[in-house]
């Protein structure tokens, strides 16, 4: 190391079954990462399930990034150390985007997806909900939509919502930007699933043709999806202001 640069912090791997665990030594104990680790399998597996596909290579975490973003990169999910230990990572919504990374689909699509399945695997006991941007899962997430439409930064992200395209500032603005954004994607998906069906929506997902898929699956454009939606979120919000 020269002088002046900072040292790596220490780590420690764990592994078992798919998942390959790095975690910093001075921000978890071990005790609290295989107990993550036994919790991540399980949840993996269900995801598993609940998505209709395999995830092929394993998994692998890395914990302890101070103040990081959760994110995914590849077979990598990054999540800060704090939220293990308050169990409160989303690390369920990640093992989505590693199984059904959505790469032809539109971003709200993939974010809504993956808060959605997250929701559905904790109802059933099979891991726990982040409550991401969300308080009360997917029994909620309508009505907290609805109350975004009835708020200026709502409105600001909901062009970008059924459509194409990312809000600006996402990333830096995640309760100005992000929450709006993934909450109101995350009704849509539901909406979506509950008019078809969860392995129709898993299949849009995995699909090279995301407008096609939504048609062959549902029988509908997305854009008739949309609408429908939107004036079910929008007379809920008027009954809640009206």
């Amino acid at each position: 190391m020269r002088r002046g640069e900072a040292a790596e912090p220490a780590r420690d791997t764990i592994r078992g079954g798919c998942i390959t665990i790095l975690y910093e030594r001075k921000a978890l104990n071990r005790e609290d990462v295989r107990a993550f680790a036994e919790l991540a399998e399980r949840g993996l597996g269900a995801m598993e399930r609940l998505a209709g596909c395999k995830n092929r290579g394993g998994l692998c975490f890395e914990l302890g990034r101070s103040g990081a973003i959760s994110s995914t990169r590849g077979r990598t999910i990054y999540l800060p150390a704090g939220r293990i230990a308050a169990r409160t990572a989303p690390y369920l919504h990640e093992i989505v985007h590693v199984l059904l990374p959505c790469r032809r689909a539109p971003a709200w699509f993939s974010e809504g997806v993956a808060c959605y399945f997250e929701c559905l695997v904790s109802e059933r006991g099979e891991g726990y909900d982040s409550h991401l941007f969300t308080a009360n899962g997917n029994a909620g997430v309508d009505t907290e939509a609805a109350r975004w439409l009835t708020d200026a930064r709502g409105h600001a992200v909901l062009p970008y919502v059924g459509t194409r395209g990312t809000p600006r500032r996402i990333l830096e603005d995640r309760q100005g930007v992000a929450a709006p954004f993934y909450v109101l994607s995350h009704s849509l998906v539901k909406y979506l699933a509950e008019g078809t069906s969860v392995p129709a929506v898993a299949q849009m997902a995995r699909s090279r043709e995301f407008a096609k898929a939504v048609r062959s699956q549902s029988g509908k454009k997305m854009a008739e999806w949309r609408e429908q939606w939107l004036a079910t979120v929008r007379a809920e919000r008027d009954t809640r202001t009206g």
